[in-house]
């Protein structure tokens, strides 16, 4: 009798073990490592099956899909940049930016490229004559307006605006037009004969209280500004006859 227990208690004990290696093999690494692998395996499977599906698409559904894309990219750029494309609207219906420019072209479209290229012509004489202004010129240039408007009752910023410019459109006038001066200088040269021609022929008469070299200055920059008017036109049109210039539209 106690055999048969003693070899019952062995059998249990033999049992035992195989039971904790069957629990240790259920959570050992390879296992893991093998869940792992099989999950990577269906991920890979489903990614390749998607790039086989894309791959089967056929030309023209690649290209809607394309042109779908950039249709929505224009959208985006059109609403945050709608300025850029729509100037108004008038109850509901867009005006377009276009428009108003060929409403410009129309009316004035000769004359702004004519002083587009006459601007570029200059531009390109002063950078090969190698003439440089100083800013303190063209600021010491700007004053001198302000004062002029000043003493009229109005200010710099208004009369800008009345002509449509900025003062940085101001400063680069002046600067062309001082370089200018410099190219033309032998030309708008005045005389003190010709000061003293133009106050006897034109009898003017003096102010009481005004000094004559003050009207002699005057005098001098009125004529110097007439002979360069004359000869800053005669330049640019032998300049404009010697440039190639072609033009692609006709206005």
């Amino acid at each position: 009798m106690e055999k048969e227990v003693s070899k019952e208690a062995e059998v249990v004990k033999e049992e035992v073990p195989k039971e904790a290696e069957v629990v240790k093999e259920e959570t050992s690494p390879k296992e893991v490592k093998t869940e792992r692998t099989d999950m990577k395996k269906v991920v890979t499977e489903k990614l390749v099956s998607v790039k086989h599906y894309l791959m089967g698409l056929s030309k023209t559904t690649k290209s809607f899909i394309v042109v779908i894309g950039l249709f929505a990219v224009v959208l985006g750029i059109a609403y945050f940049y709608k300025g850029v494309f729509v100037v108004a609207t008038v109850n509901g219906t867009p005006i377009s930016r276009l428009s108003v420019v060929k409403e410009l072209e129309k009316k004035a479209g000769k004359d702004v490229l004519d002083t587009i290229i006459t601007k570029k012509l200059i531009q390109d004489e002063i950078k090969k004559s190698g003439i440089v202004i100083k800013d303190g010129d063209v600021t010491g240039e700007i004053d001198k307006i302000k004062e002029q408007v000043s003493a009229q009752g109005g200010t710099l910023e208004e009369a800008l605006t009345a002509q449509g410019m900025t003062e940085a459109d101001l400063r680069e006038q002046i600067v062309l037009n001082k370089a200018l001066e410099q190219i033309l200088s032998d030309k708008i040269a005045v005389t003190d004969e010709e000061v003293t021609e133009y106050l006897s022929k034109s009898k003017t008469a003096l102010p009481k209280g005004t000094n004559s070299d003050d009207m002699k200055n005057q005098v001098r920059e009125q004529l110097k500004g007439q002979k360069f008017n004359t000869e800053a036109g005669k330049w640019l049109e032998a300049l404009k006859s010697k440039a190639q210039i072609n033009y692609f539209m006709q206005y």
